[in-house]
């Protein structure tokens, strides 16, 4: 290879000499360049230099740590290029992760936004059921106080008189007690008496007296509802 190296250089030399003779001495001798001694000695020249010079690197000890340089360079490019290619589609698997946390997160926060609403339909509905309570609290203890106040004279009208003549007098008493305890039929202020079977007797919240039974209603002029 060294020879084939040797043999181009001289080839390569000659053609280049030729030509530069040719363009000194071409206006004393008035010579024609010759383009068949040219081309031939130049075109092999260049392609004998060619092929031997890998080879002769080669053989040249102090080309060896280029040579291996370069190999290390080639196999760092190579494994750049796989980690390139390893990196690009982590980074896809991360975009697309993304985008699904990115729609998690979305769902979430719609869903807290209807837990809120939620929320403060639940704290309106307390509110409301809290102010219901007190007031059938407050509606209770009024029924209860108009319970007492209208059976209080109805127990006094309709128990009977101890003239002292009877004997047992204290078994009359209580007997009386009890009856007057029973007294739960409604004496309206529009003249009717609703009993505890009526449809408007849990309606009738204003009423004048209370009697113990629908006889001593109708003796007080009051009647049954038409309904």
């Amino acid at each position: 290879m060294i020879i084939l190296l040797i043999i181009g250089l001289l080839c390569f030399c000659f053609a280049i000499g030729y030509a530069a003779n040719f363009l000194l001495l071409k206006r004393q001798n008035q010579r024609i360049f010759s383009k068949r001694r040219f081309y031939p000695f130049l075109i092999i020249g260049l392609v004998f230099s060619i092929m031997s010079l890998p080879f002769v690197a080669q053989a040249d000890p102090s080309s060896e740590p280029l040579f291996k340089d370069q190999k290390q360079v080639t196999s760092e490019i190579s494994r750049l290029k796989s980690d390139k290619e390893t990196l690009t589609s982590s980074l896809e698997d991360v975009t697309k992760e993304k985008e699904k946390l990115t729609k998690k997160l979305e769902n979430i926060t719609s869903e807290k936004e209807t837990v809120k609403q939620q929320e403060q339909t639940i704290q309106e509905l307390e509110e409301k059921i809290d102010k219901l309570t007190s007031s059938n609290e407050i509606l209770k203890k009024e029924n209860k106080k108009v319970n007492k106040e209208t059976q209080s004279p109805a127990v006094q009208r309709s128990a009977p008189k101890d003239d002292g003549t009877n004997t047992g007098g204290h078994e009359s008493q209580k007997e009386t007690k009890k009856e007057s305890a029973t007294c739960h039929i409604k004496g309206s202020v529009n003249g009717i008496y609703h009993t505890p079977s009526s449809r408007y007797y849990s309606r009738t919240k204003k009423f004048k007296r209370m009697f113990c039974s629908v006889e001593e209603a109708e003796r007080a002029g009051y009647r049954a509802p038409k309904q």
